[in-house]
Formats: C-alpha cells, sequence, structure tokens
C-alpha cells in the first residue's frame, strides 16, 4: 500500500513542480486506470501485464488531452480558478465511470497468481509482491527518466525557472503537457496495482487521492524522493494503526496525519525552500 501511496504521490509532486498545480481530479485517474484495466483482461483480449501497459499508455493520452483541452486554457488566470475547475474535472469524470462502468464494486483478476509465501509469523501472496515490484520499478523508471534524459533535464528546467527555460528554447507548454500526462500514467499504474489487491469500483479515486496527496504533502510536495518517502510512511501508518488499533480509524489517522504535517512541517520531511527535483 505504501507503494501505492508513492506512485499517487509522485503525480501530484510531478504537476505541481511543473505546473504549480493541486490536481484535485487526480484521484480519478487512480480510478479510471483501474476501470481501463479491469475491462481490458476481463474482455479477454490481453493477460494482465499488456492490459496494464496499455491502460497506462491510454491513460497517458487521456492525461494530455485534459490537459490540452481543459486546464491551458486556464494558465494565467489565478490558481484558484484552475483548482475549481479540477474539482469539475474530478466530479464530471466519476459521474461519466458510473454511468459507463456501473455503481458495483468488481473484483479484479489476479495478474502473479495466488500462492502465498510464509516469512516468518507473516503471510504474502505474490499478487502483493508483484504489486510492489512493479510499483518500484515505475519509481525507478521515472527518476531516470527525469536526470538521465533530455525530456527530464527540461522538465526540470521548467519546474525551477520557467521563464529562463523559455529563453534557452524549451517549449514550456509541452512539458506542461508531458508532466500532466505522466502523473495521469502514475495515477492509472497505482490503480490497476491497487485494484488487482482489492477491487475496482467508481468512486474508489476520492479517498485514494486524498492519501496520495497526504503522502506528497508528508514527504514535501515537489519531491520526488519526498513522495516516495511519504507514500511508504502514510501506507505504514495505515497498515499499523488498522491491525493494533481498528481498522474503522485507518482513514482518519491518514488524513490526521495530513493535519498535523501542514501545522507543524508545512514544507514536509524533504522538502525545503527552493527545492523541485535537484539542480539541473
Amino acid at each position: 500500500m505504501g507503494a501505492i501511496y508513492g506512485l499517487m504521490a509522485l503525480g501530484f509532486s510531478l504537476q505541481y513542480s511543473a505546473m504549480r498545480l493541486v490536481n484535485f481530479a487526480h484521484g480519478e485517474s487512480f480510478m479510471l486506470g483501474a476501470v481501463v484495466g479491469l475491462s481490458l483482461t476481463t474482455s479477454g483480449a490481453m493477460s494482465f501485464l499488456p492490459a496494464f501497459v496499455l491502460s497506462v499508455l491510454i491513460m497517458a493520452a487521456v492525461g494530455a488531452a485534459i490537459e490540452r483541452f481543459l486546464i491551458r486554457p486556464l494558465y494565467g488566470s489565478s490558481s484558484l480558478n484552475i483548482f475549481i475547475a479540477t474539482i469539475g474535472i474530478s466530479l464530471v469524470l466519476r459521474q461519466l465511470a458510473m454511468l459507463l462502468f456501473g455503481a458495483d464494486a468488481k473484483p479484479f483478476p489476479t495478474g502473479f497468481g495466488n500462492p502465498i509465501l510464509s516469512v516468518g509469523p507473516a503471510t504474502i501472496s505474490m499478487q502483493q509482491l508483484g504489486s510492489l515490484a512493479s510499483a518500484i520499478v515505475l519509481m525507478v523508471a521515472l527518476q531516470v527518466t527525469l536526470r538521465r534524459s533530455r525530456l527530464g533535464i527540461a522538465m526540470r528546467a521548467v519546474a525551477q525557472d520557467e521563464a529562463t527555460a523559455a529563453l534557452m528554447g524549451i517549449d514550456c507548454l509541452r512539458m506542461k503537457s508531458v508532466a500532466y500526462a505522466l502523473s495521469t500514467a502514475l495515477g492509472a499504474a497505482s490503480g490497476i496495482l491497487f485494484g488487482s489487491l482489492t477491487f475496482v469500483v467508481f468512486d474508489m479515486g476520492l479517498l485514494m487521492g486524498i492519501k496520495g496527496f497526504t503522502a506528497a504533502v508528508l514527504g514535501g510536495l515537489g519531491s520526488m524522493p519526498g513522495a516516495i518517502l511519504g507514500g511508504f510512511l502514510v501506507g505504514l501508518i495505515e497498515q499499523f494503526a488498522g491491525g493494533y488499533l481498528s481498522s474503522l480509524y485507518r482513514d482518519a489517522i491518514s488524513l490526521s496525519v495530513l493535519v498535523a504535517v501542514m501545522v507543524v512541517l508545512p514544507r514536509g520531511l524533504v522538502g525545503r525552500r527552493g527545492s523541485v527535483w535537484g539542480k539541473v
């Protein structure tokens, strides 16, 4: 769960760094990724892994389209206008998913098998291990892309100083579109991994979006290492609270962590003034 929250938090941090956007609709990329992945696997067209890859690519294209036609026209207006627009996008996407997918929760076929491994007193399934490994691979791939590729360096330049990046010949609007598409793809991937462990329902993105944002704020909004750290911490806090206290308190404790961090450490555990993704 911490790895899944970490992927969600990476999406929030990517959007905030490159676009200065807190996207209330990011949770719907989580939900839509799970819905598309489930539709592809249950239709019999492909197995889990190909459906996973195709769903992530489809959602990246959807994210690019949302940025181009719904978010970009609002650039230059107040951040409040853009934030309200993302709330509207979230509501529309959620209701469309309910109309097209239905309101009932649906099980997701396992992609990594059902064997159970015993590690001392603990047990873990291959599905859980596969989801963890997939999330870590995506985290590493994102870090390598941002730090080693020309595209990643251009995105980091826009995140640090958009005006100077434009003077250097970087297409800032294109970089913002790529950042939104990548963050949507990360949300979709986390939704598929979560759905494969539990179930898929049209409103699953609302609470998961809040938890992903909590993880991003805990680590330091705009910090990639902080997003990963925050995701694992929120996952651990939530699971230990459910195990040692009650599962009824898990969500309340996650939200309490968000409030506490914003009051005590508004920059998060890793975030600091002027820091985005490190020096270009």
